[in-house]
């Protein structure tokens, strides 16, 4: 998901934090938020998970992918089994991410996601192999995170969802949970394009991760990488498609973009934007996020831990599930 609590402060709602730091809760009506945080293995990565894991519900480890002919899966990276006891000896419960991400294009592909959902065997084959690989380094269950699909590859999704479930019980045990990370939509025809059936998604999935980022990016002009509003309309179009809102979490970005002014690396940490910016940073209050335009041309729009806030008490006010914030690698989990 590299595409792309916590205490909320807010004068409409009063929180704290409940059940050992795991959920955040809503004082007023008792609606509690689960808490995700993805990281990948290396970096500061190891102390940010040991940081952050009492304070969240599940840890997200990603960075496991499947092969370029989708018949299985690629080595996972070092420190994996490492990172999710880090993450388990500190009170959280760990998923194991499985994407169609590839180093030779450095973005995720449609022609592995293709080659892995268009043939049964390879589905049976990979989901086995996620299945093993998740019970050897100490996970607890498994995400599924296939992205830039096709619409062509709706039904083999479903079908791969499916097969991973009856995988992942039967060698985790029959409360081991399969999630799914799902690009943002605002409607039923992007969800479809993109190679989700969410209504045939629901018997096999329990739990949506709406990544609600990346709304702008290198690939478009300079915007927002995920406004409140948008954020808003995706998880509605969501449950349009019948998502139950108590298995929704919404997706929070710990990044920012530059564009224009030779920028080299485009994707920035909300600490290296907020530098960037100076006294140049401004905060919409309507977006829940910050911007600026410096005097070399450039143009920064960032998430932070202030843009987390917001986001927490969107999910409350929508009544989700939870929240899952991409990722430690880039943010530490705000307090």
């Amino acid at each position: 998901m590299s595409r792309r609590a916590v205490l909320v402060s807010s004068a409409v709602v009063l929180v704290a934090v409940v059940l050992g730091g795991t959920l955040v809760a809503n004082a007023r009506t008792g609606h509690a938020l689960a808490v995700e945080a993805y990281a990948e293995p290396g970096g500061a990565a190891t102390s940010r998970v040991s940081a952050a894991a009492p304070h969240v519900t599940t840890i997200g480890i990603d960075g496991v992918t499947i092969a370029e002919d989708g018949r299985g899966l690629n080595p996972p990276p070092e420190g994996t089994a490492a990172l999710a006891r880090t993450a388990s000896g500190r009170g959280a419960t760990t998923e194991l991410l499985v994407s169609n991400y590839s180093s030779a294009i450095g973005d995720f592909s449609p022609r592995i996601g293709t080659a892995l959902l268009g043939s049964a065997d390879n589905r049976e084959r990979v989901a086995d192999g996620v299945a093993r690989l998740a019970a050897r380094t100490g996970m607890d269950g498994v995400q599924i995170d296939l992205e830039s699909l096709r619409a062509r590859d709706r039904p083999g999704l479903v079908a791969f969802a499916a097969a991973v479930r009856s995988a992942v019980r039967g060698r985790l045990g029959s409360e081991a949970s399969v999630s799914m990370a799902v690009m943002a939509s605002t409607d039923a025809a992007g969800f479809r394009d993109t190679g989700y059936d969410l209504r045939g998604l629901m018997r096999h999935v329990d739990r949506f991760v709406l990544m609600t980022y990346d709304q702008h990016g290198p690939w478009s002009s300079a915007g927002t990488v995920g406004a409140l509003p948008w954020a808003t309309a995706v998880v509605r179009a969501a449950e349009r498609q019948g998502v139950r809102s108590s298995t929704i979490d919404l997706g929070i970005a710990g990044y920012g973009y530059g564009w224009g002014g030779g920028v080299a690396d485009a994707q920035l940490t909300p600490a290296a934007a907020a530098r960037a910016a100076g006294e140049r940073a401004r905060w919409s209050d309507r977006d829940g996020e910050w911007s600026a335009r410096l005097d070399d041309g450039r143009v920064l729009h960032w998430s932070d831990a202030r843009s987390f806030h917001a986001r927490t008490a969107l999910a409350r006010q929508l009544r989700l599930h939870g929240v899952a914030m991409w990722s430690l690698n880039t943010m530490a989990l705000p307090r």
